[in-house]
């Protein structure tokens, strides 16, 4: 038994699954591609599979990561394409590796990079494309963040960087590196930002979607 990752993406219509139900739909599709799972003994027998920071329902990701362990020497050839043959439609794997020396530790994740659109129906406002480069220009754009723990308010600018806003006709890309891990702010937090700060301006759709994800130094999780 050795463990290995997986590289997949979360995309399309998939990213309203649940994460109860991607777990599902992972071994159902392991297990109709033959993936040499190995499951736990006892009387409740499982396969061990986890996903590294979940996705929210209704996001989508294109640098998600599954680990699982199994009972082969190596991982199958043509794994990837194994899967991706019996995957349900939006779920796709990129690539499929083994972690011989334990590989990187999830708890090293600190940053996510986002991708997040914000839609208009009467096409883009004028103006909110700068308003909302300059409100996060700003050193200190407070908002009230909630937790497990309770409700606090915190310096968004302390766990956000790298922020580019591109307009279009008819909406405005954000991409946005934000905290997460232990210290998770979510890129939903953008939007309730605009909405208390840039009161004038109605969202009436927005989109998230993940792109990388880094340890504290910037290097791409894998």
């Amino acid at each position: 038994m050795f463990k290995a990752r997986m590289k997949f993406a979360k995309e399309g219509r998939a990213k309203y699954i649940s994460h109860l139900d991607l777990m599902h739909a992972m071994q159902r599709s392991m297990a109709r591609c033959q993936m040499p799972l190995w499951f736990t003994e006892g009387f409740n027998q499982h396969a061990y599979v986890s996903v590294a920071l979940p996705l929210s329902t209704g996001y989508s990701g294109e640098c998600e990561f599954l680990d699982f362990n199994i009972t082969a020497e190596a991982v199958p050839e043509n794994a990837v394409e194994a899967l991706n043959d019996v995957f349900p439609e939006g779920l796709r794997a990129i690539e499929i590796y083994p972690l011989a020396d334990g590989g990187m530790k999830v708890g090293s994740i600190e940053w996510s990079q986002y991708r997040i659109t914000w839609g208009f129906e009467d096409g883009t406002p004028k103006g909110f494309a700068d308003d909302v480069r300059n409100l996060f220009r700003r050193p200190m754009v407070e908002i009230v963040k909630r937790s497990k723990r309770g409700e606090k308010t915190v310096n968004m600018r302390e766990l956000m960087r790298d922020l580019t806003v591109t307009d279009g006709p008819d909406d405005v890309t954000a991409v946005v590196t934000t905290a997460a891990g232990n210290n998770n702010m979510s890129p939903e937090y953008l939007t309730r930002a605009i909405r208390q700060y840039l009161p004038q301006y109605e969202i009436p759709f927005s989109a998230y979607h993940r792109m990388n994800v880094f340890t504290s130094d910037g290097t791409p999780f894998r």
